[in-house]
């Protein structure tokens, strides 16, 4: 399948809200919008510490200079 492609996994795609949000989008901007079945959409501790164990053996290490938020709108773009 050749053009844009959006995939949404974990947390995120079982989020409702954030389901509907992430179509309107895709359907929006002309991406293929791929999101799993429901009973493979959960949070995954594992995959995201793997995922930050690769990242650290490449050296890619970030500064942590955030605010934490507990909200953050969908429509507010970062900077």
């Amino acid at each position: 399948m050749i053009g844009k492609k959006l995939v949404i996994a974990g947390g995120v795609a079982a989020n409702k809200y954030l389901n509907v949000e992430f179509t309107k989008l895709a359907d929006e901007n002309g991406f293929a919008l791929f999101v799993p079945p429901i009973n493979l959409c959960t949070d995954n501790a594992a995959m995201i510490a793997w995922a930050g164990i690769e990242r650290l053996r490449l050296g890619l290490v970030d500064d942590l200079n955030f605010e934490p938020r507990s909200r953050w709108p969908l429509t507010e773009l970062r900077k």
